[in-house]
């Protein structure tokens, strides 16, 4: 490999990795009172999750979230933590007091809509993905409303 090369490789290798890497953010376990409550995303998404495991949102339609194939107008489902069960197999549990990642369920004309949620930022913000590998993948990231 002539120097050159090695020198322009030297340089963006580390760009290359920052990028690999966007989507990857550790994620935060915590109690389902801190998921209760209004959530809002940069481009008008809005969730907000009940204490009795219910959940309504709108605008999940926003251009980082088009491939879930999730609806903009009003919707709701039921939300629960993922829990393991074993051998790397993990289920939501409706029952769970606790948890890192987010499984959503949507009712009627939005049960297609393919979405998950992870927490992160210490339990400070929940992050759109599609990818269990990628927290943040969708690059949406809800906060709580104030």
């Amino acid at each position: 490999m002539h120097r050159t090369a090695q020198r322009a490789l030297a340089v963006i290798a580390p760009f290359l990795l920052l990028t690999a890497c966007a989507g990857s953010q550790p994620t935060t376990k915590v109690s389902a009172g801190r998921i209760t409550g209004e959530w809002e995303g940069p481009h008008g998404e809005k969730f907000t999750f009940a204490a009795d495991r219910t959940f309504t949102a709108v605008g999940l339609d926003s251009k980082n979230l088009a491939s879930t194939m999730c609806p903009g107008k009003a919707s709701e489902g039921g939300w629960a933590f993922y829990v393991s069960e074993g051998k790397g197999t993990e289920i939501s549990d409706k029952a769970a007091k606790s948890g890192s990642w987010i499984g959503l369920s949507f009712h009627g004309s939005a049960e297609n809509c393919e979405l998950d949620l992870a927490v992160v930022d210490d339990g400070k913000a929940l992050c759109a993905t599609d990818d269990r590998d990628a927290p943040c993948g969708l690059d949406v990231k809800f906060t709580r409303k104030s």
